[in-house]
């Protein structure tokens, strides 16, 4: 069977059994254009040093390095990768965006991205839930994977060409035409307005808006807010 190459914004693949982190690794590496992809994350992270659970074998790993250094990159990553996995996953499980950098269906997370620069050069990972059906006690009732809401198992490098097919097109159309397009993408995609949400400090909220800075605008019992940091949470 061929080998469906990547695009051209990949130069070059280190493909791994184990490491502590796709992130580090592709950092370290001080070149745009390697994409590092591992089975298994010793030291898996998310935002602000969180760790991210990261068992060998079942899901997707991987980090994409590139010669741009802009905050709002997670927002264009998370406008790309919701697009590849709504193909994956079809019209009947809608994937949506989760301001900052979490991807959701039916309410669990599916995927995490972060984004981490240096010297002009930002990797952007993600960790990608594809056929993990299980998880510790605490994180069960918040994460799920595409082999979960599609009920059968799903190939990982077919999820893997796909998000960076994606995160090419949306790259290039962030370069090509600024922020306005992710912008609309996420007021499409990620208002969450079937979801009850909670500021980080249990404030009922709703989304009314992404500005071009990427700042997430909510309405917190009547008080309109401007986010630039932070999280919300789904109750």
């Amino acid at each position: 069977m061929a080998v469906t190459p990547f695009p051209a914004i990949v130069q070059e693949v280190v493909d791994l059994l184990c490491v502590s982190s796709t992130n580090t690794l592709a950092l370290d590496s001080s070149r745009a254009g390697l994409l590092v992809t591992a089975s298994e994350q010793t030291e898996g992270r998310g935002r602000n040093g969180r760790s991210w659970f990261s068992p060998p074998g079942a899901n997707l790993y991987a980090t994409l390095t590139v010669g741009i250094a802009d905050p709002r990159l997670s927002l264009v990553a998370g406008a790309a990768i919701r697009e590849a996995l709504a193909g994956v996953a079809g019209n009947d499980f809608p994937v949506e965006i989760k301001w900052p950098n979490d991807l959701i269906v039916q309410g669990r997370k599916i995927c995490g991205i972060l984004c981490e620069a240096r010297k002009g050069i930002t990797a952007v990972g993600m960790g990608i839930n594809v056929n993990q059906t299980a998880w510790p006690a605490g994180l069960e009732s918040k994460a799920t994977s595409l082999a979960l809401v599609m009920g059968r198992e799903v190939p990982k490098e077919l999820v893997l060409h796909r998000a960076v097919e994606a995160l090419d097109r949306w790259l290039a159309l962030f370069t090509s035409q600024g922020f306005g397009p992710v912008r609309r993408n996420y007021l499409k995609h990620g208002l969450l307005k079937t979801h009850e949400l909670l500021t980080e400090d249990g404030v009922p909220c709703s989304i009314v808006d992404l500005n071009e800075d990427g700042h997430l605008l909510i309405n917190a019992a009547g008080a309109l807010r401007e986010l630039a940091s932070g999280s919300i949470l789904i109750r």
